[in-house]
């Protein structure tokens, strides 16, 4: 933390020099809206990967971003109890396996298991030539097995393990994260078919610069909570957090390197507060010399997992998770199509993650 609020403040410092151009002037585009959708992290401020490229005054965007994302998560015990319970045959979890999980040892005591969607709408507006202001709403829904086929089909026809999917059923959002006895979670159905989250306000300053092509902003967002946390779709309280943005582009490429942290309110449904959670993403943004109007995506994300603080848990290692996709510019804006995957660490992410995106720039 203490790392990246100096060079947050670095950055800030030593930027000096040249306006910076519009957005609507630039062609390589805005990533992919991806985020930490680990449970319950989607609940907390997000910020999206975004360009330090200002959208300039009275311009505006407007972004729609759909993710399906697949999360099961479960500790080396969780697993061999599953296989030792239930054999060849797949149940979803009951109250006794509910009092075994969290009768585990601390940081073996964790089991998510369900697939979430997210609509996000996002809009952006350009106050002056270096300050942007946006609102982030989104829709989050509880539920549904695409993604369990795919991951199950994939896995089986591959050869690799299925981590303990193969014992209990699709369609399931089942959750028991074990800490402290008052700040357990426990949910073995769906806490609610979904509904609209808490709201994200942002204000975004672009730097000035100090090296030909190179720039930089920070942006500072707060979570509004407005919605109900007995549905999982708010966590009840107030959040803070800010990102700083160092971009690079070149005539048909560009690299952009956005980190920050989130400092979260406690999750009142569970008494639990959250430690401060620090992320860095990475993209690169390529266009094609023959497609011109095509763009491909390479984006990765290393963020901390909210319940990082169990002791010797597989949670408390960094999430690492890899983005690829294409969009394309169209008569009636940019639509784009996205994949996420886990690698490196298993345990303490979503699977896998679909994006379908649709954005226009004014």
């Amino acid at each position: 933390m203490r790392a990246l609020g100096l060079t947050a403040l670095l950055a800030v410092t030593s930027l000096a020099g040249a306006q910076p151009p519009s957005l609507t002037q630039d062609s390589l585009g805005i990533p992919f809206r991806v985020r930490d959708y680990t449970f319950p992290a989607f609940l907390v401020l997000g910020f999206a990967p975004a360009p330090a490229t200002p959208l300039g005054r009275d311009n505006w965007a407007v972004e729609l971003h759909y993710s399906i994302v697949n999360n099961f998560q479960a500790s080396q015990a969780v697993e061999d109890y599953l296989q030792r319970s239930r054999g060849n045959g797949r149940r979803a979890l009951d109250e006794a396996d509910v009092a075994y999980i969290l009768g585990l040892p601390q940081g073996e005591a964790f089991y998510i298991d369900g697939e979430f969607s997210m609509l996000e709408f996002a809009f952006h507006w350009g106050v002056s030539r270096r300050i942007d202001v946006g609102l982030g709403i989104h829709y989050i829904r509880y539920g549904g097995r695409l993604l369990d086929d795919v991951i199950y089909g994939f896995h089986d026809a591959v050869g690799v393990g299925q981590s303990g999917r193969q014992y209990v059923p699709d369609d399931y959002v089942q959750v028991v994260l074990g800490r402290d006895g008052d700040q357990d979670v426990v949910l073995l159905e769906r806490p609610s078919q979904g509904g609209f989250g808490d709201p994200g306000l942002y204000v975004r300053y672009t730097l000035p610069q100090l090296l030909p092509d190179w720039r930089g902003s920070l942006e500072l967002g707060l979570k509004v909570p407005l919605m109900n946390e007995t549905d999982f779709l708010s966590t009840g309280s107030w959040d803070l957090g800010y990102q700083v943005t160092i971009e690079r582009r070149f005539s048909r490429d560009a690299w952009m390197l956005n980190f920050g942290a989130v400092f979260p309110g406690k999750f009142k449904q569970t008494n639990f507060r959250p430690p401060n959670l620090p992320f860095v993403n990475i993209t690169w943004i390529h266009r094609f010399q023959r497609w011109t109007h095509t763009r491909s995506f390479v984006q990765a994300l290393l963020a901390e997992h909210p319940y990082r603080a169990i002791v010797d848990s597989e949670l408390s290692d960094l999430q690492f998770q890899l983005t690829g996709g294409f969009k394309w510019e169209t008569g009636v804006g940019v639509v784009g199509v996205g994949l996420t995957e886990n690698v490196l660490n298993f345990d303490n992410t979503p699977d896998i993650g679909l994006h379908f995106t649709w954005e226009l720039v004014r």
